[in-house]
């Protein structure tokens, strides 16, 4: 969940982890301005008796209030929050299948190329694969322009909107912003789960800015690592047939690629053993 740059000792790590999961319950929780044990389970990847103890231990310090069920703001924030886990919280889950899916997707980018990073964790891992490609990107990611900046001659493009800093994602509520006017050969993409009926996504603005997207690619290419498989949320953004190509990790069901592929989608299995060997080498 966070990264630590001396050695602690064991006791120092939970306390860490401690006071790191109280401040992400405190954030969420003012911003929601109430939330279930079930949401805090999610975001943090505890377990209930932790979240609880933690609402407990807040609660007792007089930073939340506890209600049945979960926790309730003391001082909430009037603003709109998306769904999902932040941003720091997702990138630091599945690493390695991550980037070897990333891998696999850059090496799909011609040099010279148009295309669209969406916002997410794998795509984020594409920027490494991308250098000297001298390519025209949009994105809608502030931590995937920010690392193409950094490398690379690539001619970068921002659309316009509103900036959720937890997940670093800019959203516009305007139909007639610059994404109309962007036009990309591939969009490559995360999401929230992928399974039969489509690409779904658990926050509604997050799929209207989607819909949005995949109307100015020819191809779009999902990656998803395949604790996303079978994934259940309420907003569709795309169905299967939208979809040309999915690139997913080897942890991928038999089950799950057999209805994906019954369905009629092109599936593609990275091979994390490769990157893992990769990174031992270097």
């Amino acid at each position: 969940m966070i990264e630590i740059g001396i050695r602690l000792t064991e006791v120092d790590c939970t306390t860490m982890l401690e006071r790191e999961r109280h401040r992400l319950i405190l954030k969420f929780v003012e911003e929601r301005a109430v939330a279930s044990v079930a949401d805090l389970v999610e975001l943090l990847g505890a377990s209930e008796a932790t979240v609880r103890r933690d609402i407990n231990a807040l609660a007792l310090r007089h930073e939340v209030r506890r209600v049945r069920g979960g926790a309730e703001a003391l001082r909430p924030r009037p603003q709109t929050q998306l769904a999902g886990a932040p941003f720091a919280l997702r990138r630091g889950k599945a690493p390695s299948e991550k980037r070897v899916i990333a891998r696999m997707a850059a090496s799909l980018v011609e040099p010279g190329s148009s295309v669209i990073l969406n916002n997410g964790t794998t795509t984020l891992q594409m920027v490494d694969f991308l250098q000297d490609k001298d390519l025209d990107i949009l994105t809608n990611s502030f931590p995937i322009a920010a690392g193409l900046m950094s490398q690379g001659r690539h001619r970068v493009t921002l659309p316009g909107g509103r900036v959720f800093r937890e997940q670093g994602i800019i959203l516009s509520p305007f139909e007639n912003d610059v994404v109309s006017n962007f036009w990309a050969g591939q969009l490559f993409t995360g999401c929230y789960g992928l399974n039969p009926f489509g690409l779904i996504e658990a926050d509604p603005l997050i799929a209207q800015s989607e819909v949005k997207l995949f109307e100015r690619a020819e191809r779009i290419i999902v990656l998803a690592d395949s604790s996303k498989l079978g994934q259940r949320a309420s907003m569709i953004v795309a169905p299967l047939a939208k979809i040309d190509l999915l690139i997913t990790d080897e942890g991928a069901t038999e089950e799950d690629l057999t209805r994906l592929r019954k369905a009629g989608l092109e599936v593609v299995i990275a091979n994390t053993k490769s990157e893992r060997d990769a990174s031992l080498v270097a």
